[in-house]
């Protein structure tokens, strides 16, 4: 749990470029003013392929931030994905929603 510690983008993308991050089945970086330059970092990166639950609620993240992380292929496992309290219009939740690279979803 990294929630509340202020990460911000330049923190998600040093941390979206570890191979530590590869057996993380969890992850909470909630409440940390990442943007959408963070979650393309994360997006972008092959380490976090165990993922099946990922809270990014409360961060600063908008459109581009969640179609990159919508059309990623590197989430294979998500099942549980909380982007509450951000910038999301509708443009970045169309793409969530037609989205075909988060096969265990369920809502």
């Amino acid at each position: 749990d990294m929630s509340g510690n202020q990460i911000g983008d330049t923190g998600m993308q040093a941390f979206a470029a570890s191979s530590f991050t590869s057996n993380l089945s969890f992850m909470n970086v909630s409440r940390n003013q990442i943007g959408d330059a963070g979650v393309q970092a994360l997006a972008a990166s092959s380490f976090f392929q165990n993922l099946s639950s990922l809270d990014l609620s409360g961060n600063q993240i908008g459109d581009v931030g969640l179609h990159a992380l919508a059309t990623s292929c590197f989430f294979p496992n998500l099942s549980s994905l909380d982007v509450s309290h951000n910038q999301i219009g509708d443009v970045g939740l169309q793409a969530l929603a037609t989205s075909s690279f988060f096969p265990n979803f369920t809502f």
